[in-house]
Protein backbone atom coordinates (compact mmCIF):
# COMPACT_ATOMS: atom_id res chain seq x y z
CA UNK A 1 0.00 0.00 0.00
CA UNK A 2 1.78 3.32 -0.79
CA UNK A 3 0.94 6.48 1.01
CA UNK A 4 1.74 10.02 -0.62
CA UNK A 5 3.10 12.44 1.48
CA UNK A 6 3.19 16.26 1.33
CA UNK A 7 5.13 18.68 2.82
CA UNK A 8 4.71 22.15 2.24
CA UNK A 9 6.01 25.78 3.49
CA UNK A 10 4.82 28.96 2.81
CA UNK A 11 7.20 31.68 3.49
CA UNK A 12 5.45 35.05 2.51
CA UNK A 13 7.41 37.69 0.46
CA UNK A 14 5.50 40.79 2.06
CA UNK A 15 4.44 42.78 4.96
CA UNK A 16 0.95 43.49 5.81
CA UNK A 17 -0.11 45.93 8.41
CA UNK A 18 -4.00 45.58 9.37
CA UNK A 19 -4.20 48.94 11.32
CA UNK A 20 -1.75 51.43 12.57
CA UNK A 21 -4.51 52.54 14.36
CA UNK A 22 -3.53 52.15 18.59
CA UNK A 23 -0.29 50.51 17.15
CA UNK A 24 2.93 52.09 17.68
CA UNK A 25 4.52 50.54 14.09
CA UNK A 26 4.48 52.81 10.88
CA UNK A 27 5.22 50.89 7.27
CA UNK A 28 6.75 52.68 4.42
CA UNK A 29 6.66 50.46 1.06
CA UNK A 30 9.60 51.42 -1.54
CA UNK A 31 10.79 50.55 -4.40
CA UNK A 32 14.45 50.97 -4.96
CA UNK A 33 15.59 50.88 -9.19
CA UNK A 34 19.19 51.57 -8.71
CA UNK A 35 21.64 49.53 -10.62
CA UNK A 36 24.85 48.81 -8.49
CA UNK A 37 26.70 46.01 -11.10
CA UNK A 38 27.35 43.81 -7.57
CA UNK A 39 29.51 46.75 -6.68
CA UNK A 40 26.93 48.10 -4.09
CA UNK A 41 24.62 45.95 -1.96
CA UNK A 42 22.16 49.22 -1.22
CA UNK A 43 20.82 52.73 -1.35
CA UNK A 44 22.52 54.89 1.70
CA UNK A 45 19.17 56.76 3.11
CA UNK A 46 18.53 59.75 5.19
CA UNK A 47 15.27 58.82 8.01
CA UNK A 48 13.85 61.90 10.11
CA UNK A 49 11.84 60.90 13.25
CA UNK A 50 9.75 64.26 14.74
CA UNK A 51 7.85 64.46 17.80
CA UNK A 52 7.58 62.61 21.33
CA UNK A 53 8.95 59.03 21.19
CA UNK A 54 11.04 56.42 23.12
CA UNK A 55 13.45 54.28 22.19
CA UNK A 56 12.83 54.30 17.87
CA UNK A 57 14.31 51.48 15.97
CA UNK A 58 13.36 50.20 12.52
CA UNK A 59 13.77 46.91 10.46
CA UNK A 60 14.21 46.84 6.68
CA UNK A 61 11.87 43.79 5.43
CA UNK A 62 12.61 42.14 2.06
CA UNK A 63 11.00 38.98 0.30
CA UNK A 64 9.74 38.53 4.01
CA UNK A 65 13.57 38.40 5.44
CA UNK A 66 14.60 41.45 7.94
CA UNK A 67 17.96 42.86 6.01
CA UNK A 68 18.64 45.74 8.25
CA UNK A 69 17.97 46.76 11.67
CA UNK A 70 18.90 50.53 13.58
CA UNK A 71 17.60 51.42 16.81
CA UNK A 72 18.13 53.91 19.38
CA UNK A 73 18.03 53.88 23.20
CA UNK A 74 17.09 57.76 23.64
CA UNK A 75 13.89 59.20 24.67
CA UNK A 76 12.33 62.17 22.07
CA UNK A 77 10.54 64.88 23.21
CA UNK A 78 7.42 66.75 21.57
CA UNK A 79 9.96 69.67 20.04
CA UNK A 80 12.52 67.56 19.13
CA UNK A 81 13.69 65.29 15.83
CA UNK A 82 16.06 62.46 15.39
CA UNK A 83 17.68 62.55 11.93
CA UNK A 84 19.91 59.56 10.68
CA UNK A 85 21.90 59.56 7.88
CA UNK A 86 23.62 56.10 6.11
CA UNK A 87 25.69 58.41 3.66
CA UNK A 88 29.02 56.90 3.35
CA UNK A 89 30.33 60.37 3.10
CA UNK A 90 28.41 62.00 5.76
CA UNK A 91 27.30 59.58 8.26
CA UNK A 92 25.74 60.81 11.36
CA UNK A 93 23.00 60.17 14.28
CA UNK A 94 21.58 63.62 15.79
CA UNK A 95 18.65 64.66 17.86
CA UNK A 96 18.23 68.54 16.62
CA UNK A 97 16.41 70.91 19.03
CA UNK A 98 14.00 73.46 18.26
CA UNK A 99 16.52 76.50 18.11
CA UNK A 100 18.34 74.52 15.44
CA UNK A 101 21.11 73.24 18.05
CA UNK A 102 22.26 69.36 17.80
CA UNK A 103 23.87 66.48 19.96
CA UNK A 104 25.39 64.14 18.19
CA UNK A 105 23.90 60.67 19.50
CA UNK A 106 26.01 58.15 17.59
CA UNK A 107 26.83 56.44 21.24
CA UNK A 108 23.20 55.63 21.77
CA UNK A 109 22.29 53.20 18.49
CA UNK A 110 21.43 49.75 19.72
CA UNK A 111 24.86 47.61 18.73
CA UNK A 112 22.62 44.48 18.69
CA UNK A 113 21.65 46.11 15.46
CA UNK A 114 23.48 46.65 12.07
CA UNK A 115 22.83 50.37 12.22
CA UNK A 116 22.65 52.82 9.46
CA UNK A 117 20.79 50.76 6.76
CA UNK A 118 20.72 50.99 3.80
CA UNK A 119 17.54 50.53 1.08
CA UNK A 120 17.88 47.29 -1.12
CA UNK A 121 17.75 47.24 -4.72
CA UNK A 122 13.73 46.26 -5.71
CA UNK A 123 10.76 46.42 -3.34
CA UNK A 124 10.89 46.64 0.18
CA UNK A 125 9.20 47.61 3.31
CA UNK A 126 10.87 50.02 6.31
CA UNK A 127 8.85 49.10 9.45
CA UNK A 128 9.31 51.87 11.93
CA UNK A 129 8.39 51.27 15.65
CA UNK A 130 7.94 54.50 16.90
CA UNK A 131 5.35 56.40 19.08
CA UNK A 132 2.03 57.09 17.75
CA UNK A 133 2.04 61.01 17.63
CA UNK A 134 5.78 60.99 16.43
CA UNK A 135 5.85 61.04 12.49
CA UNK A 136 8.55 59.50 10.55
CA UNK A 137 10.10 60.52 6.80
CA UNK A 138 12.46 58.68 4.55
CA UNK A 139 14.53 60.16 1.81
CA UNK A 140 17.40 57.55 -0.43
CA UNK A 141 18.28 58.65 -4.27
CA UNK A 142 18.11 55.94 -6.44
CA UNK A 143 21.91 55.31 -7.90
CA UNK A 144 23.20 54.15 -11.28
CA UNK A 145 27.19 53.48 -10.88
CA UNK A 146 28.93 53.44 -14.40
CA UNK A 147 31.45 50.51 -15.14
Amino acid sequence: MATNSYSYVYSPYYVYIESNQGSNSKALSLTNNSRYFGLQDGSPCLITIKGKCSNPHWSVVQKGQVVATDGFILELADNQKLIVSSYPENQYARVYNPDGSYSDVSQLQDFTKTNFVQIPQGNSTVLFYIDNTADVSLTFKEERLLV
